[in-house]
């Protein structure tokens, strides 16, 4: 590549990022993989109660104690290509190992970059969790997609 070619491409990136806001910029690093909760024997949606979710070497909880949660929205590492969670129910506990592949892609409106995720697999334990399901892979800015189904006893 050229210098000057370099050079249009350094000044573009900069303007690029230059005509975003601070907030815009926080706003498109959204990374949360949408997860809804069925039940085993039905294939119904269901929800768990007491619900408490924190990620490993994370010190805040994602979700306290809720009285009753249908779905679930957990953010990725991404400074890494694994993260994982505890998802705790009434006394049960179960442990959800995502593993993902990310990569940076212009944000819709030209303002920013957003990262984009592919679930490569996800494994758990099975204390009540009994499987888990990949229903859309990709996990992409500002989309209102289920991207995961698990299925609970």
């Amino acid at each position: 590549m050229t210098f000057s070619k370099t050079l249009f491409l350094i000044f573009a990136v900069v303007g690029i990022v230059t005509a975003c806001s601070n907030d815009e910029m926080l706003m498109s690093y959204q990374h949360t993989v949408q997860i809804g909760l069925y039940s085993k024997s039905t294939h119904n949606d269901t929800t768990l109660t007491v619900v408490t979710v924190q990620g490993v070497g994370v010190d805040s909880l994602l979700y306290d104690s809720e009285d009753e949660l249908g779905e679930l929205f957990l953010n990725m590492n991404l400074h890494a290509d694994t993260t994982q969670y505890i998802v705790m129910t009434q006394t049960l506990q179960d442990d959800l190992y995502f593993k993902y592949t990310s990569q940076l892609e212009p944000a819709s409106g030209g303002n920013g970059m957003a990262v984009r995720i592919h679930i490569d697999s996800i494994s758990h334990t099975s204390t009540f969790i009994d499987s888990v399901s990949i229903v859309n892979a990709d996990v992409v800015y500002n989309e209102s997609l289920e991207n995961v189904q698990i299925f609970v006893y």
